[in-house]
């Protein structure tokens, strides 16, 4: 079986502009890995549609995705962001994922990590979609629940999935298991927490219900400004807002409900539609509430121009 092998330290063209790579998202709900350039808020910055049964293609994107953990009562989710690699023309992308997760922070403030930094780590991908990570024990020096590890693994389980797809190195529709080794060597007991001794797969319930996908954090939207997000059926009492920096109350809002054309499924409401708002600072949210009551909602600060 052939395996392919890449290191942060040695890095090698992977990718040429014209590799296509088709994506689908899974049927638990989560949204695709790529991102496009369909953004009109920020550019190469997007994502796919919310249907196992829309498929679509595009070239190799400088764009990495990165997953954080949420904070506060988002503090069980993971959330998405796509960020740019120091140098997306010689890297291996997988390692880079893994480099950018533990260095940078995340554009969104409501966002977290509990890894330590790292600057080199060894990676290999196999087409059955076993993906191996050979980190260095430095990474794991803080010390964390047994619930705060298996979220900081997943954390990097997704990272380094996506990494995989939006490279062309595995298909999406592939099956993906992760293997964690640390110094070379398995069964390290992660964060002191949680043993590696198996491969790792994602827990599609670790994905947060309530996603605002774009526009992202820290970016400038056109007129109008493009809203993307989605919302699993169990939060469907949902609702966005465009709230003006230094106000409490939403300039525009709306509530958020199935679309009369589309059966309901486990991967529930997209939603995608344009907002003119006059130029100016504004926070973008999405919220949504269950049937306990329990409200999960993701806000990213934007600026929206003039054109």
């Amino acid at each position: 079986m052939e395996h392919r092998h890449y290191s942060a330290r040695n890095a090698a063209v992977l990718l040429s502009a014209g590799l296509a790579v088709s994506l689908v998202l899974s049927a638990c709900g989560s949204v695709a890995d790529r991102a496009t350039n369909a953004s009109s808020t920020a550019p190469r910055i997007a994502s796919a549609p919310m249907s196992t049964d829309n498929a679509y293609e595009g070239v190799a994107t400088e764009q990495t995705p990165v997953y954080w953990a949420g904070s506060g009562a988002q503090e069980g989710y993971l959330f998405r962001e796509f960020r740019t690699a120091s140098n997306a023309d010689t890297v291996d992308p997988v390692a880079e994922a893994v480099v950018m997760m533990t260095t940078l922070s995340p554009l969104d403030e409501d966002y977290r990590s509990m890894w330590t930094q790292v600057e080199n780590v060894g990676t290999s991908v196999s087409p059955d979609g076993t993906i191996t990570v050979d980190m260095p024990s430095t990474a794991f020096a803080s010390r964390l629940s047994e619930d705060d590890a298996k979220l900081a693994l997943q954390q990097l389980v997704y990272t380094v999935s996506a990494a995989a797809v939006t490279a062309g190195l595995l298909d999406a529709a592939t099956a993906k298991e992760v293997r964690v080794l640390v110094d070379g060597e398995t069964g390290y007991k992660a964060f002191g927490s949680v043993n590696l001794d198996e491969p790792i797969s994602r827990d599609a319930s670790i994905a947060s219900p309530v996603w605002l996908i774009d526009p992202q954090t820290g970016t400038e939207a056109g007129q109008p400004m493009t809203i993307f997000g989605r919302v699993l059926p169990e939060y469907a009492s949902a609702r966005w807002e465009v709230i003006p920096e230094g106000e409490d109350r939403p300039v525009k809002s709306g509530e958020i409900s199935e679309p009369k054309n589309t059966p309901a499924s486990t991967s529930g409401t997209e939603l995608r539609f344009p907002v003119e708002v006059p130029a100016g600072e504004y926070t973008v949210r999405v919220i949504g509430v269950n049937d306990a009551g329990q409200e999960v909602k993701d806000d990213h600060t934007v600026t929206v121009v003039e054109d």
